[in-house]
């Protein structure tokens, strides 16, 4: 009686984290409290980094790409606030980034943008993660730690790869 109340306890302990993070995933809950600065390390910044940052500043976003498949945003309109939501994170990098190189400000400026990303269109929300992942090479940051998943999926479902 002992043993099987012992291994029901800890059955029930994962079990109720277990719907607590789904619960949390499904609510959108999950993403406000993903940490950004977990494993934070230094980042090379230099003034090469900095001009390809602005050389994809300056660029046309949300256009038809016929080798990613993407057909463009609905409308002008919407186009243009997509592209305002990646220049306006590349312009708070550009500004941000020399004085804290830290992997921490390159996702904590994109969490914000993500959190203030208003379109329920799946082909911009993707074409928005792409362009965050080229900001990410561009600085040297090698995953978002699950932090575009939790965004876009609502879970991180990385961790089971």
């Amino acid at each position: 009686m002992m043993l099987q109340k012992f291994v029901a306890t800890p059955l029930v302990a994962v079990a109720a984290f277990i719907a607590a993070v789904v619960f949390a995933g499904c609510t959108g809950l999950i993403f406000y409290v993903w940490p950004t600065s977990l494993i934070d390390h230094k980042l090379a910044i230099t003034p090469e980094v900095i001009q390809r940052l602005r050389d994809l500043q300056s660029e046309r976003k949300f256009e038809p790409d016929a080798m990613t498949f993407y057909p463009g945003a609905r409308n002008e309109t919407e186009r243009a606030a997509a592209q305002a939501a990646v220049d306006a994170t590349i312009a708070s990098l550009i500004t941000q980034l020399p004085a804290h190189p830290q992997r921490s400000t390159v996702l904590g400026t994109m969490k914000v943008a993500l959190a203030n990303f208003d379109t329920v269109e799946s082909e911009e929300r993707d074409r928005l993660l792409g362009y965050f992942t080229q900001i990410m090479e561009i600085c040297g940051v090698q995953s978002s730690a699950e932090l575009f998943n939790v965004w876009r999926y609502g879970f991180p479902y990385g961790w089971f790869l």
